[in-house]
């Protein structure tokens, strides 16, 4: 007996979420090179304030993966900077 995905229904869904996944990694990437991280240790060590630009910056690519997630079909080239605000800090 042979089985096969019929398209649609739960293959699709898995797609979506294997694109949602990866939506999710390339915010977290970008928002690595900003040096985000860095800044909120610094903050937490010696309680001075994350610079605006970056906090803003982070707020942008968070706001952006939420709405790429949203999109029904997800752009296959979610990657392209042309979705995400310019990291120029």
């Amino acid at each position: 007996m042979k089985l096969r995905v019929i398209e649609g229904g739960k293959a699709n869904e898995a797609m979506s979420a294997d694109r949602e996944a990866s939506i999710r990694a390339e915010a977290e990437r970008r928002i690595k090179a900003t040096g985000y991280e860095q800044w909120r240790v610094r903050s937490l060590a010696t309680g001075a304030p994350i610079p605006r630009p970056i906090q803003y910056l982070k707020m942008q690519i968070e706001f952006v993966a939420e709405k790429l997630e949203a999109l029904n079909p997800i752009p296959g080239d979610f990657t392209d900077d042309k979705y995400w605000p310019a990291t120029s800090t």
